[in-house]
């Protein structure tokens, strides 16, 4: 028995599907992937999958081994401009892992919804059930990124003598910001911030209104911070321009954490 394969159908579903998966493998990386380094990364996968189709007298191993392992680091090269080994192995794992997924749950539906069972070398209903299992892939990575970011990270900013480093509680629910500019604010320790009046200048000064459980309304002092840097388990981000309000005790009643984050200001 032979199997007839169309060169340009298996063409088109693998850039359609390489799109999906560089997509759900951006958004798990924490990476700021261009829509022109995607097309090209799902470009490059697509015409290296059908050229390992073409070539005669190689086992399903040794296609895999020779052709869709290198045709994976292309992919991943091209679209995220990976440094070393380990990001590369990184980024090609988790490839691989929603190419893994994303093919049982097609395979999962076409067996349970017998509609796409009848159509299932359409490429229109392949399409589907792609875009179907990226829709929830991505909401999937979201929903667990709001929960991995409701934990601690390490906050830099520059102290009077030397940087200063202290633990932060990322909340997602803080909605404390500047009435002027409705930037986030983060608050931090009143006994860290004396290492910190190299910021306390008149025209960096800020008023910040909150709400709290028992008082109904209060203000807080604050000051413009020209960049604090956030580390997490990802990797680090400078942000510019961060405004942070002074409370007059510790934020944290064990002293775990000198710092409160809002979500916007987190990695």
């Amino acid at each position: 028995m032979q199997n007839t394969v169309y060169i340009d159908s298996a063409f088109l579903f693998n850039f359609v599907m390489d799109l999906y998966l560089l997509k759900l493998t951006a958004k798990i990386l924490g990476k700021t992937a261009t829509y022109p380094a995607i097309f090209a990364g799902s470009l490059a996968g697509a015409l290296g999958y059908c050229m390992v189709l073409c070539i005669p007298g190689i086992s399903y191993t040794g296609r895999v081994v020779f052709g869709m392992l290198p045709v994976g680091m292309l992919m991943i090269k091209i679209t995220f401009r990976t440094k070393g080994l380990g990001e590369l192995a990184r980024g090609m794992g988790y490839l691989y892992f929603f190419s893994f997924l994303l093919g049982g749950f097609m395979i999962f539906l076409k067996g349970k919804i017998p509609l796409f069972g009848q159509y299932e070398n359409s490429l229109l209903v392949l399409a589907l059930l792609g875009f179907t299992g990226y829709v929830l892939g991505m909401g999937g990575l979201s929903w667990w990124e709001r929960c991995r970011r409701n934990c601690f990270c390490s906050v830099v900013i520059a102290g009077d003598e030397k940087p200063i480093e202290v633990k932060a509680l990322i909340d997602t629910g803080n909605g404390l910001e500047d009435p002027v500019s409705h930037r986030p604010v983060a608050v931090l320790d009143e006994e860290v911030w004396n290492s910190l009046k190299r910021w306390m200048k008149p025209e960096k000064y800020k008023m910040i209104p909150y709400h709290s459980i028992g008082k109904e309304r209060g203000l807080l002092e604050g000051y413009e911070i020209d960049e604090i840097v956030v580390k997490g388990h990802t990797g680090r981000k400078q942000f510019e321009k961060v405004i942070v309000a002074v409370y007059k005790g510790k934020v944290s009643g064990k002293g775990s954490y000198q710092m409160i984050l809002p979500f916007q200001l987190s990695i």
